[in-house]
């Protein structure tokens, strides 16, 4: 067994992408708290402030949402890295992803906040281009 096979080493990946996703997602939270707010000071302003806002919200949505992806798959990726007969030894009771994960049906997994959210948030951006350009005179 080497050393990029060893349970306890990739235990500490898999912990480490877990903080990773934590902290991607926490600022792609605070980013769009302060898009919203720039977006409420800025509503009176004119259109085109208000589609250059929107514009950052959809593309940092994006972009922030395949980041999530990726490390949800990296965390896959490295929990099969771990050896049958060590895996539950290993991550036991404190699996990353959750045993509940992956138990649930399909169609729940896009509920989940690393998948649903930037979804969310790009529909949002878009009705707000909408709503502002062509709703509001």
């Amino acid at each position: 067994m080497t050393v990029a096979t060893e349970p306890g080493v990739i235990r500490e990946l898999i912990r480490l992408e877990n903080d990773a996703l934590n902290y991607r997602l926490s600022w792609f939270l605070t980013l769009h708290g302060f898009l919203f707010a720039a977006l409420a000071f800025a509503w009176d302003k004119g259109a085109a402030l208000i589609v250059v806002l929107c514009i950052i919200g959809i593309l940092s949505s994006l972009s922030v949402g395949i980041l999530l992806r990726c490390g949800i798959v990296a965390m896959k990726r490295l929990e099969e890295e771990l050896p049958t007969d060590s895996r539950e030894r290993v991550i036991g009771r404190e699996r990353v992803i959750g045993r509940g994960y992956t138990e649930t049906p399909a169609i729940i997994h896009v509920f989940l906040p690393w998948h649903f959210l930037p979804i969310l948030f790009v529909g949002a951006w878009a009705a707000l281009i909408v709503i502002r350009v062509w709703c509001v005179a």
